[in-house]
């Protein structure tokens, strides 16, 4: 090709057509720079390419790593609200100066536990490691850091950590007060003396912080799910509209 283009120069050269080389000179170069602009727009479109399905595949594992935290919350709040249930048989049976039974093994066993959240954060990790800007849905990519800058975040300074305080507090007395029956069940304990243990005003405010503690563990872990929901479904709306 390029062969052709040099002989027909040659012959408008020859022929002294210098008016007609000049032009089909500058329109040889207009073609090359067009083939250019065309090679180069068709690499931009191949990165282009590469770039979309890069976030489509992150994308992809946020959600997966979404629903996992989700459900595993999920599992954590039944978890928790079963044991407040079990709190709260405790005091039933203070309130109304009832007899120890063996029910309660159950709930004096669950006085040291809970559900510390997991949270799944690979794909975000290396969204990050990528660059944030790999999200070309700007509202989506906020929403995406809030949930794990913020929401997570808070649900583990708050009240993770607040769990652990509470805990430095009731393992002691737990220790002194009450046993495990470890032959039958590691989550079930009983008192060494329930009649004194009633009226203990100490164990008292430690049972009524404990619940106070997992409500709102439960308003924590309902708010975070509820959010998380909707950023799934936002995820998974934008996936299907590339």
């Amino acid at each position: 090709m390029i062969k052709f283009f040099r002989k027909i120069r040659q012959n408008l050269l020859s022929e002294n057509k210098f008016s007609k080389y000049l032009i089909y000179a500058i329109g040889e170069i207009v073609l090359v720079v067009i083939g250019i602009l065309f090679a180069l727009s068709i690499n931009n479109w191949n990165e282009n390419r590469k770039l979309q399905k890069e976030e489509l595949n992150l994308l992809s594992d946020i959600r997966t790593n979404l629903i996992s935290n989700y459900n595993t919350f999920k599992n954590d709040s039944l978890v928790n609200q079963g044991d407040i249930l079990k709190y709260e048989k405790i005091e039933n049976y203070i309130e109304n100066n009832l007899k120890y039974d063996k029910e309660l093994d159950s709930s004096f066993g669950v006085l040291t536990f809970w559900s510390t959240p997991y949270i799944t954060s690979s794909a975000y990790n290396t969204l990050q490691t990528k660059g944030l800007d790999v999200i070309q849905n700007e509202r989506l990519r906020q929403n995406i850091v809030d949930m794990y800058e913020i929401r997570l975040k808070s649900l583990i300074n708050d009240y993770d950590k607040s769990e652990w305080n509470i805990s430095e507090v009731v393992t002691p007395f737990f220790s002194k007060h009450i046993r495990r029956l470890h032959k039958k069940s590691l989550r079930l304990s009983r008192p060494n003396d329930f009649e004194k243990l009633k009226h203990n005003e100490e164990f008292q405010n430690i049972l009524s912080m404990i619940i106070r503690q997992r409500k709102r563990g439960q308003e924590f872990f309902g708010e975070v799910m509820t959010e998380m929901k909707r950023l799934i479904d936002a995820i998974e709306t934008e996936i299907n509209s590339r």
